[in-house]
């Protein structure tokens, strides 16, 4: 670090003031000696001109006290002529006693003596008073350097976050690498993790790791610059894609460090990926739509860019042919040339879009129709760069515009003959407008309304029915507004006065333009339709509401709620059905006074008209037995939409209902058996947990010691007292997270599944059991799959099955004192992509006698033993849609094992 600019002082030069000053210290010095000469009859010329040499030169230096010394001697003789010892004045003044001149010689001595030793006193003075403001300079330099390089490596810090970019060192020699905390949290390692090449192997995709390692080894050998990209697995299965860039810097001891950077591109790559695919649904969507898109640099004056869809529509091939501007002017017919190369230069001139259409010859003799966009890019400086716009492909509309207007035409020149079809054919045709107003009628329309063509814009309007003209005349305006064919149904009074059903539609004529300039239409009569539909309608709504609530009896009330119908099947609940007409539902209800507000809800649905569905009470049955009732039914009206009743169906249900109220009973059992076994498992486990407790707490103390002497130290030590105290919180969290797995395995709670990850269960299992297998001396193996599929399940359900497999896999090896005792947990997908936990052990094995009982409730081979635990387990997994399963080994010992189905929400 370079050393800070120190401020250069160079000593004042002497000015004026100071040999003014000299002047005035002499002068008040003669003053001083006249008034003490005077008042109290003394000599103190001496000293008081010593005092004057003494300020001049302390305050101007030598050169001023020099001036003040003449002046002084000037003085002195001046005193001493006679009449001595006074200032008043003299005309000899060379009269001066031989006596004396030593006093005067004295006096200059002295005087100069003193005015150098004052001069060196004050010259000393002022050089330290210059290095302690120099000190002081320094002091404060250093400081706001050290504050800068602070907040450097703050800044750093922040950039490297939000680039997603950490810093790492890597010595060669050593092998020691140093991360920054971004690359702690790029690779989601904790920072207490000591940096290695395993440890970034470990990172590294399988399929990557070895191309990792050989870059690596090159670079090491070769002490050069590398730059590669690779892939990390994390802990969670998810993928990351990082780009690490390293300088090599050779010491002069020849050792190598690598310094770089590490870049998570995950964000970038996946966009990437998108782009491309975008890129692609482009290019094939100009190609099905016939689009071609371009880019002209108009400083250039050439194409900087042309989508293969450009050279597809003027009859090049894009892979071939590389052609100048002119080419593809070329192909344009002469007569549109010059029109589109106008309107480019005037959207250049005036800076705005531009819309051409101009035709293409093409090499096989045909034309093609195409339509241009363009718009300007602008720059900075108010100058079109670019022109950016599309071709498209208008050939097939515009010969098919061509074909249509022929039509029109030939329409035209048909019109008489289409005049009398019309008003022959039985159909009333009419014509209106492009404001609707109707302005042509054929005959059978006149003879049909009985009005004339000349009343056709009054009288058609109000030919129709006045409950259906609001509703026509809207329908009418929408078809109208979109431009689009359209139809309605409307009553139509014929001459007579009756009022019939008609279907209208309507089809628009445009002109060449595109603008509607005439309506027309047709007029079906659709009465007996109508009659029919609703005659239809009505039968099937009725059979509908009977098919949408069939079930064992149908019922059917009136607009007073009290039942008008009933099959003859309400007669199994034991009831005669004759006995429930002109009754309300809750008439005969047995429950409408122990559940008020059930029956309270059911009323406000009905005088609300809405339909209901498996509604349940209770009635008595003819012997007095309960019987529970489950219906449904929906309200029906009459054409005018007047409330006429409800249709529904009934069930009985009692039985499910009592199936319902045993299986809910048997539940709770089960569930406090099970409750009770995890309770006695945590007995079991009392000291595993005490030490899984005291483990972390005793790690807390010691942390929290440690934070305290950090403290307490003549400098405190923050970074390593905030090390300590996080350490400490981590261990707490530690034990908090044992205390949290007892809470749950002894609490009481209901069944609540969720996606889990069986490995996440079984780790929770060992913490838990750790204790248990180091008193029995098993050691314990695990065989982990790195990723497994989710399943769904009760974690302290699982937790359980899991605990009780391991506390017997224990007890089964207690007897076995010639071999290791091992207990191994693995898992893994079975071939049919379930999820497999095992548990096997190398204890005394299963029995050929007890292998079909294991599972059977109350059976033991325990001296102590309840023998539901296992009868527990299988119920727990079957619960969970799998199954527990139990085998021998080919050695030693044997193996437990469930399987469960993976969670289908997460497997899509």
């Amino acid at each position: 670090m370079n050393k800070p600019d120190l401020p250069q002082r160079r000593p004042k030069p002497l000015t004026i003031s100071h040999y003014a000053m000299a002047v005035l210290s002499v002068a008040v010095a003669i003053f001083a000696v006249e008034l003490i000469t005077r008042l109290l009859h003394a000599e103190p010329i001496a000293s008081l001109m010593l005092c004057a040499v003494i300020f001049a030169a302390w305050f101007g230096g030598i050169g001023p006290a020099l001036l003040a010394i003449a002046l002084a001697l000037l003085a002195f003789h001046y005193y001493l002529v006679p009449p001595t010892n006074s200032f008043t004045w003299k005309h000899n003044l060379s009269v001066v006693g031989i006596s004396e001149v030593p006093r005067l010689i004295l006096f200059s001595i002295t005087a100069l003596i003193v005015a150098f030793v004052i001069s060196a006193q004050r010259k000393a003075t002022e050089t330290l008073r210059r290095s302690g403001d120099d000190l002081q300079a320094a002091l404060k330099d250093q400081k706001r350097i050290e504050a800068r390089l602070l907040q450097s490596e703050m800044y750093l810090t922040e950039a490297q976050k939000l680039s997603g970019t950490g810093s790492f060192g890597w010595n060669v020699s050593s092998g020691e690498i140093i991360w920054s905390e971004e690359t702690f949290r790029i690779f989601q390692c904790d920072q207490t993790t000591k940096p290695t090449l395993e440890v970034i192997f470990q990172r590294v995709h399988p399929e990557d790791r070895a191309a990792v390692q050989k870059t690596l080894r090159q670079a090491a050998s070769d002490g050069k610059d590398f730059d590669h990209e690779y892939r990390l697995l994390m802990p969670d299965g998810s993928m990351k894609y990082v780009h690490v860039v390293a300088h090599a810097v050779r010491h002069a001891s020849g050792s190598i460090e690598f310094v770089g950077a590490v870049t998570d591109v995950t964000v970038a790559k996946e966009t990437e990926r998108k782009l491309r695919r975008s890129e692609a649904y482009l290019a094939e969507a100009q190609r099905l739509s016939h689009t071609g898109s371009w880019a002209w640099d108009v400083r250039l004056q050439t194409f900087v860019y042309r989508s293969p869809e450009v050279y597809h529509l003027f009859g090049f091939d894009p892979e071939k042919d590389r052609l100048s501007p002119q080419s593809f002017q070329d192909r344009i017919l002469p007569e549109d040339r010059d029109l589109v190369i106008e309107m480019a230069r005037q959207a250049v001139r005036e800076k705005t879009d531009f819309e051409v259409d101009f035709r293409i010859d093409l090499p096989d003799g045909l034309t093609r129709y195409v339509h241009s966009v363009g718009h300007p890019l602008v720059g900075d400086d108010g100058e079109v760069l670019e022109l950016v716009g599309t071709h498209i492909d208008v050939t097939e509309q515009h010969l098919a515009k061509e074909a249509l207007q022929k039509a029109f035409d030939e329409i035209k020149k048909s019109e008489d003959r289409l005049r009398l079809v019309i008003d022959t054919i039985p159909t009333l045709v009419w014509r209106a407008g492009p404001d609707g107003i109707p302005d042509f009628l054929n005959q059978p329309s006149l003879d049909y309304t009985g009005i004339s063509l000349d009343d056709a814009a009054v009288g058609w309007p109000r030919s129709f029915h006045p409950d259906d003209k609001k509703m026509m005349l809207q329908k009418w305006q929408r078809i109208r507004e979109s431009g689009m064919p359209g139809e309605l149904e409307a009553r139509l009074r014929r001459q007579d006065g009756e009022y019939r059903w008609f279907l209208f539609r309507a089809e628009p004529l445009r002109d060449e333009a595109g603008n509607i300039v005439k309506w027309y239409g047709s007029s079906t009569d659709i009465e007996d339709r109508k009659l029919t539909e609703e005659a239809l309608r009505e039968s099937e709504q009725r059979f509908r509401d009977y098919a949408e609530t069939a079930s064992d009896w149908l019922w059917e009330t009136g607009p007073d709620h009290r039942v008008t119908r009933v099959s003859e099947h309400f007669g199994s609940v034991g009831v005669r059905p004759s006995s429930r007409i002109d009754m309300a539902r809750w008439d005969f209800a047995t429950d409408a006074e122990s559940e008020p507000e059930k029956w309270r809800l059911h009323r406000a649905m009905l005088d609300a008209h809405q339909p209901f569905r498996d509604f349940v009470y209770r009635i008595a049955s003819g012997s007095g037995a309960p019987v529970y009732i489950q219906t449904s039914g929906k309200p029906f009206y009459d054409a005018n939409g007047n409330f006429l009743g409800y249709r529904g169906t009934g069930t009985d249900i009692t039985a499910t209902i009592r199936a319902d109220h045993a299986e809910e009973a048997l539940r709770e059992a089960q569930a406090a058996l099970a409750h009770v076994t995890r309770v006695t498992t945590l007995g079991e486990l009392t000291a595993s947990i005490a030490h899984e407790v005291n483990q972390p707490l005793a790690a807390v103390v010691a942390n929290a010691e440690a934070c305290l002497r950090w403290l307490d130290r003549e400098t405190p030590d923050l970074a390593a007292a905030r090390r300590s105290a996080e350490w400490a919180i981590n261990d707490g969290n530690r034990a908090s997270e044992v205390i949290r797995r007892v809470r749950a395995l002894a609490n009481k709670t209901d069944i609540d599944k969720v996606p889990l990850d069986v490995n996440n269960v079984v780790r929770d299992v060992i913490a838990l059991t750790q204790r248990e297998l180091s008193s029995h001396g098993v050691s314990l193996r695990t065989e982990l799959a790195a990723i497994l599929p989710m399943i769904l399940g009760d974690r302290v359900q699982l937790q359980q099955v899991i605990i009780n497999l391991v506390m017997n896999g224990i007890e089964a090896m207690q007897p076995v004192t010639e071999r290791q005792r091992e207990l191994t947990i693995r898992s893994r997908q079975d071939e049919t992509g379930q999820v497999l936990v095992s548990v096997t052990d190398c204890g005394v094995g299963i029995s050929a006698e007890n292998a079909n009982r294991l599972f059977n409730a109350f059976f033991t081979t325990k001296s102590g033993g309840l023998g539901m635990g296992l009868s527990i387990c299988r119920s727990i997994v079957e619960a969970h849609g799998g199954r527990l399963s139990a085998s021998g080994n080919d050695g030693p010992g044997a193996t437990f094992q469930f399987v469960l189905p993976v969670h289908q929400e997460a497997a899509s």
